[in-house]
């Protein structure tokens, strides 16, 4: 999706590059909430893409953060699958007819369920043991000690793999939000200038501390 310099004024919101605009106005309604749930989609998945992307360009050394950046790329692109106060992807639409992809993505959906958000599965392990001494001191045991195993999960084919699944998402939702666009354009050409321009402007509402554990309200 396009990007555009807006800054919020008095009557509402200016967008550069539409010398001839004198407002923006809100669009509510099914598609429109739709379409501004695509957007919040597309927002996540570029900024995976983006993880993906700095991993090429981050240092060996620290190793935290390439893995920060691989775990945040995974996290951002399931989220669009999952629930939330917007309609989530299906993986069964976007990857249709594609069961390579599909399969990939059930791979990273169980690594960011069962790994990365949640500890369930073997990829991280921890291992008590203690330390027997060769029985001439004293005492029997040197040191209790624990050995942690964490499965890597960055390597060129994982890599890959996620890259392509992110890149057909965004494919997918820039499709959807093409045609939404449509309907709702010609939504809007068919009613008079004197109605539209009675709408009201589209303003931003920052959001406050005390809401971030609050569902916003659809649009």
């Amino acid at each position: 999706m396009e990007h555009l310099r807006i800054s919020q004024t008095d009557l509402g919101l200016h967008i550069e590059g539409f010398p001839d605009a004198v407002k923006v106005i809100r669009v509510d309604g099914p598609h429109a909430k739709r379409l501004a749930d695509l957007a919040l989609h597309e927002s996540d998945l570029e900024f995976a893409a983006d993880c993906v992307e700095a991993i090429n360009h981050a240092p060996e050394e620290p190793l935290v953060l390439r893995q920060a950046l691989w775990r945040a790329a995974i996290v951002h692109f399931m989220k669009c699958f999952g629930g939330g106060a917007r309609f989530q992807l299906s993986e069964k639409k976007v990857y249709k007819g594609n069961s390579t992809a599909l399969t990939g993505f059930g791979h990273f959906k169980e690594l960011r369920h069962k790994h990365f958000v949640h500890d369930e599965n073997s990829y991280m392990q921890s291992l008590p043991g203690a330390v027997l001494n060769n029985g001439t001191k004293p005492f029997k045991i040197e040191k209790i000690v624990l050995v942690n195993i964490i499965g890597e999960t960055l390597d060129q084919e994982q890599y890959s793999n996620l890259r392509l699944l992110i890149q057909e998402a965004r494919t997918w939702v820039a499709a959807q939000a093409d045609v939404l666009s449509d309907l709702i354009t010609a939504h809007l050409e068919a009613q008079t200038y004197e109605c539209l321009l009675s709408h009201d402007s589209v303003k931003l509402t920052p959001p406050k501390v005390e809401e971030i554990g609050k569902r916003r309200s659809a649009a």
